[in-house]
């Protein structure tokens, strides 16, 4: 998941954010090592797998923890221009599955949209037309704001491809590395 972002102004005018990252809950496919071939035969992404139920209590854990925190750090009655609560900017979220599945129980718990941030994507991340678009996902996660524009996109390295699925994809980890100061710098602005 992540990040999400909290946004305060000191008595000066400068504006202090607070950056959570959340690795999203756990994975489907390790609880099921089994779903893999299943996946493959039905045609499915392997790389795209769903949170397990474990994955989808630790996503509810995580919502509840964050409004913990949220609440004991933030002043009364602060309210954000996007309408969700507790000085909460944004939330932003990789285009995988089990991130937004993550995700949405926060998103719902401070009621504000996921947007999907490709230059969250992990390494090996196959960038392109291969993970369902943010208007296919909105079918199943109206959390999602569709028309939320990226600040980064994956690129594949040319002559790189990913191991599990033979799809071009960016080179790890110089190109990742390079991807998340890039991204670091556009969260910066």
């Amino acid at each position: 998941m992540a990040p999400s972002l909290l946004r305060q102004e000191t008595t000066d005018g400068d504006v202090i954010s607070r950056i959570f990252l959340v690795r999203h809950g756990d994975r489907f496919d390790y609880a099921n090592p089994s779903w893999v071939d299943s996946a493959k035969k039905s045609g499915c992404l392997v790389t795209d797998p769903p949170l397990s139920a474990l994955g989808h209590r630790q996503a509810s854990e995580t919502a509840a923890y964050l409004q913990k925190i949220i609440k004991e750090n933030t002043p009364n009655n602060e309210d954000n221009e996007e309408g969700g609560s507790g000085g909460i900017h944004k939330i932003l979220v990789s285009p995988y599955l089990r991130v937004i599945q993550t995700a949405t129980p926060t998103a719902h718990a401070f009621g504000i949209p996921l947007s999907i941030e490709n230059g969250l994507s992990e390494a090996h991340a196959t960038p392109d037309k291969v993970l369902p678009t943010p208007h296919q996902r909105f079918a199943y996660f109206p959390m999602l704001d569709p028309n939320y524009n990226s600040l980064l996109n994956v690129k594949p390295t040319p002559g790189f491809y990913c191991p599990k699925t033979g799809f071009a994809c960016e080179a790890f980890a110089g190109r990742y590395c390079q991807r998340m100061e890039t991204f670091a710098r556009c969260l910066e602005r």
